[in-house]
Formats: C-alpha cells, structure tokens, sequence
C-alpha cells in the first residue's frame, strides 16, 4: 500500500476548535450546576442533545475540511462566520433552555446552513463524478437539519424542542449510512478521507478537551483544598491522557485508506465521557454532591470513554491489535470500581477517590505495557 499523503492542519482549523471546546464546557456547565448534589434529568438531557449538534457540526466541518477545505480565504470566512454564530448558541445554551431556545437553535440552523452553502459551492467547482455524489448525501443531510431547526423556531418550546431533537438526532445518524461507499449511496470510487489528517484533528479535540478537564480539577489545588487527593485526581487525569495517546499515537496505523467514519462516531463516547468525568471529578470532596450520583458520573464517564476508544483497535497497526482478553478487561474495569465503590464507598470522598485512582492506573498500566511489549517484540 502506498503511503497516503499527510495534510497539514492549518492554524485556522485549531482557533476554529478552540470555539468548539469552549461550547462543550459551557454545555458542560448545564450538569455542573446539581440541585441538592443530583444532576436534573432535563439537564443531563440538554446536555446530551447539545453536545450531540456541536459535535456534528464540527466533524460535518472537519470532514469537509479534509476533503475539499484548503487553507483559502473563502474556508475561512466560512469557518469565521460558524464561530460567530457557535459563540452566541455557547452564551445561552448554559443558561434555561425555554427562556433561550431562539438564541441556541437559531445559531445552530445558521451553522448547518453555513454548512450546507459550502457543499453546494463545492459541488459546482468540482468535476469529479464521485466527489459530487458524496456531496449530494450532505444536501439532504445539512438540508434537513436546517429546515428542521429553522421550522422548531416557529413552535412554542413545549413542541419546537422536540422538532429540534429529532432534526438533530436524525441527521446525526444519516452521515454514517449515506457516506460510506459500501452502502450504495455514493460512489464505489470515492477517495477515502486522508486518514492522518482526521486523526489529527479529533486527537487534537480531545487534547484541548483534556485540557478542559485541567481546569475543571484545579480547584482542588487551591490553597484551601490541596491536599494528597488533589494528587490523586490529577493522576486519574493523566492515566486517561496517556490511554488515549498510546491507542491513537502509538497503537494506531494511520497509513491507511479509509472512510474513517468508525473512527468519527467512536469519539462521540470519548467526549461525552470526559465531559462527565470532568464534572465527577470537580464533585469529589464537595460536601454538597450526592456521592452516590458523582460515583455513577465518573464510572459512567469511564465506560463511554474507553469503549469508544477501543473502537478504534480496527485501525491498529498489524501486531498491535489489542486481544479479545485485554479489550474484556478493559470493558469490565470501570464495571468492577462501580461495584467496589458502591460496596466499601461509606459515604467517603477519599475511599472512592483511591479506587478511581487504582482503576484507572490499572487501565493505564494494562495498555502502556501492551505497547512496550509489542514494540519490543518487534524491535
């Protein structure tokens, strides 16, 4: 196989990011603020109907991006006027959903249409036949989820939100069936995506969103709060950090042909787990949480996050294929500290801090001395 061609990540496409980091902790915020230490269900929702739209409106960008987006001024003024339009919806998505929703939803149509423009501009520059059937799937896509937002605006919230989530979680599904090749619905010949570009891309959104998890923990090291649990939170912290980067920087085969859509839809658990364990994380140790509900986040956070990680032992180099024993292991872990937390926590922050502490160090253990094995092995 040749050796597919990096293309460079342009400055533009990381100051784009950052915008988006920025949405998923304001969203963050929406279950960060608990009433008597337990997150509302119509919280927790809103923040997984937001986190599902700017997430997908950023990898419909990064997609596009990849395969036709070119560091030109007219992609730029394209991804400037999303950001405008992403700030607005970040401001009032934290806040009552009724008393905003024209101000997130209105954004968010403004986004998908923005979206929409570029393909349809695409679609008439290009001459390559498979290129416009993959960007005739993006008309029906973006099309609908414009309409659809657009239309919920017209409705009294009660009837609009539900005309949104079903926009949203529709067309969130549909890149997956109508983009890849193998379903018939575009070309047989279509380029695949440049592999190690979008790798880069979603492993440069998580580390920012890492980095996101920094700040939410940095409380505990204030004068007042610092302590040798602060220590132990942040090495929760770390372990996660180097989990990722050994599957996506050491384990990963990048030099491949691909549609990369496995790998676009199994970062949608690796952010939705990390935003919870964020916010689990910054609960620890606040008298005021409901330890058995921030017990459930971080667990829960853990799970998302290393299942969708583990979807990405399809693209690992040959040798370095993770086995069906460690993949168990790893599935099983953040099951086994639910368990043994929920029987030896006692009502103590420092119980379930130390158990957070050894699952995820075992996890972490379990896949660096899986690299360093094979790398040996092959040396």
């Amino acid at each position: 196989m040749s050796l597919i061609k990096h293309k460079k990540v342009e400055l533009t496409e990381l100051f784009y990011d950052l915008v988006y980091v920025y949405a998923i902790s304001q969203l963050t915020s929406i279950i960060h603020h608990a009433h008597h230490g337990v997150v509302s269900l119509e919280s927790f929702f809103n923040f997984s109907v937001g986190l599902i739209i700017f997430i997908n409106s950023w990898m419909v960008q990064a997609v596009y991006t990849n395969r036709f987006g070119s560091n030109s001024l007219r992609n730029i003024f394209f991804m400037f006027l999303q950001m405008i339009c992403l700030l607005v919806a970040s401001r009032a998505v934290s806040s009552d959903w009724r008393d905003n929703f024209l101000w997130i939803f209105f954004p968010m149509a403004s986004i998908s249409l923005l979206l929409l423009f570029q393909y349809i501009l695409e679609y008439f520059t290009t001459s390559n036949i498979s290129d416009k059937s993959f960007i005739k799937q993006f008309f029906y896509i973006l099309g609908l989820r414009s309409a659809g937002l657009f239309i919920s605006l017209l409705f009294p919230y009660e009837i609009g939100i539900w005309i949104a989530i079903f926009s949203i979680i529709s067309t969130w599904l549909l890149p997956g069936l109508l983009s890849d090749p193998r379903n018939g619905f575009v070309s047989a010949e279509l380029r695949p995506v440049n592999f190690p570009h979008l790798i880069e891309r979603l492993s440069l959104l998580v580390i920012i969103t890492f980095d996101e998890a920094l700040i939410g923990i940095s409380e505990h090291f204030s004068s007042g709060s610092f302590s040798l649990q602060s220590i132990l939170i942040f090495i929760i912290v770390t372990n996660l950090f180097m989990i990722y980067i050994v599957e996506i920087d050491h384990l990963l085969d990048t030099n491949r042909e691909e549609t990369g859509i496995r790998a676009i839809y199994s970062h949608y658990p690796i952010l939705f787990g990390l935003s919870l364990i964020t916010i689990s994380l910054s609960f620890f140790e606040n008298s005021d949480m409901n330890i058995f509900y921030t017990m459930l986040y971080f667990y829960g956070g853990l799970l998302l996050f290393i299942i969708g990680l583990v979807q990405h032992n399809v693209y690992n180099k040959i040798g370095y294929v993770l086995p069906k024993n460690l993949l168990a292991v790893l599935i099983l872990l953040p099951i086994m500290g639910t368990i043994i937390s929920l029987v030896f926590f006692s009502k103590s922050w420092w119980t379930l801090t130390i158990i957070a502490c050894i699952i995820s160090s075992i996890m972490m253990i379990g896949f660096i001395h899986f690299n360093i094995k094979n790398t040996l092995s092959h040396s």
